[in-house]
């Protein structure tokens, strides 16, 4: 995995302190998560960080591709993480909130049907899938 002095190096951004800690935080958290949650988790590392800070340096992130924002229904709220090889879906817990990655995308076909049936090229797209997770079901029974 590349560092994040290499990853800034990369787009040609200017190696920060506040850019390190927020890129390593994104890589340890390993599923989207709120700027709230970003800052919480910061914080309770020991690397507290202004939040205009954080949301500047998630502008600047998200505009050279290093960070991937996308908007949770189940929350309401724009939901941060690193740009991964290949793109992700997830379970959203209505409960807890808890993300569930799905280690495939069930939308390639639909896609395909879509750009030959409508003649429309997709650029990109999101899956949610809200539901309870295990925990959360299991505390209803």
């Amino acid at each position: 995995m590349n560092t994040p002095r290499e990853l800034l190096a990369r787009v040609n951004l200017k190696y920060t302190r506040q850019r390190e800690i927020i890129l390593d935080a994104l890589r340890d958290l390993k599923v989207p998560v709120s700027v709230e949650q970003l800052d919480d988790y910061c914080r309770s590392h020991a690397h507290p960080i202004n939040l205009s800070t954080i949301y500047r340096t998630i502008d600047s992130l998200s505009q050279v591709n290093l960070i991937y924002k996308s908007y949770n229904s189940i929350t309401q709220s724009t939901m941060v993480e690193l740009v991964a090889p290949t793109h992700k879906h997830y379970l959203v817990c209505v409960e807890c909130h808890s993300m569930i990655p799905i280690k495939m995308c069930p939308m390639h076909s639909i896609l395909d049907t879509i750009e030959h049936d409508y003649e429309f090229e997709v650029f990109s797209h999101q899956l949610e899938i809200s539901g309870l997770c295990a925990k959360c079901a299991s505390k209803r029974k």
